[in-house]
């Protein structure tokens, strides 16, 4: 064929190729790259599905342990979601194709990958609530100190991935690793100026469904917005 596999193109002729062969025999089967690809990428949109089921569902089970909490592996995994989102937009707004198992290995790398950069922001501001400071102030301390380990944690996934995206000449390596440098990059900017905003916005929500913080307004006990020492 003349056509690149996995194209529109291809799969119309494969697509004209197999009706004629039916027409001769219903147990004729069609073989070639052109083929295979494309019942691999019909496989992968079932999976992707599947994958990202079970990667969000682990990983809220995990968080929700950890943290004892129902709203907060909410918060944690809708954050890092939307920065997949945000970083898979990229190749749609630059006109740039994908690998059809692109989706499958950002949605479940990204999101394993840095998540925990949400999670440590959020076990700051946990702690910083617990001791009696008040959203504004947990908030504006536990970026202070998880600024810096998010930075580098991200700098250095993007880094790690981004130098094999320009040296790979497999098409598929340097896509879904150029892929995995910018979600870095994304997940690290969302993190720091996302997730803050929704700690504020849903203090009350995290208090009310965290245990251990339920009573920072049950019983309306005085917050220290300007506390002293940690």
């Amino acid at each position: 064929s003349n056509y690149k596999t996995a194209t529109s193109e291809a799969n119309e002729q494969i697509d004209k190729v197999n009706g004629i062969l039916k027409s001769y025999s219903k147990d004729s089967l069609i073989v070639g790259e052109a083929p295979l690809t494309r019942d691999l990428a019909d496989v992968t949109d079932v999976d992707i599905t599947t994958v990202n089921i079970v990667s969000i569902a682990a990983i809220f089970i995990i968080v929700m342990i950890v943290f004892k909490s129902v709203s907060i592996p909410v918060i944690l995994v809708s954050v890092i979601e939307f920065a997949i989102c945000i970083n898979m937009s990229f190749p749609y707004y630059m006109h740039t194709s994908l690998p059809f198992v692109a989706s499958i290995v950002i949605g479940t790398i990204q999101l394993g990958a840095t998540v925990d950069y949400a999670i440590l922001m959020t076990g700051k501001y946990q702690e910083y609530r617990l001791k009696g400071f008040d959203k504004y102030e947990a908030v504006r301390k536990a970026h202070r100190s998880s600024i810096k380990p998010v930075i580098i944690s991200g700098t250095c996934l993007f880094a790690a991935t981004f130098g094999v995206g320009l040296c790979s000449d497999i098409d598929m390596i340097s896509s879904i690793t150029v892929l995995l440098s910018r979600g870095a990059v994304v997940s690290t900017i969302v993190v720091l100026t996302v997730l803050p905003s929704m700690f504020i916005v849903l203090d009350r929500v995290i208090c009310a469904t965290t245990a251990g913080m339920k009573d920072l307004y049950k019983h309306n006990i005085p917050e220290r917005r300007h506390a002293a020492q940690n």
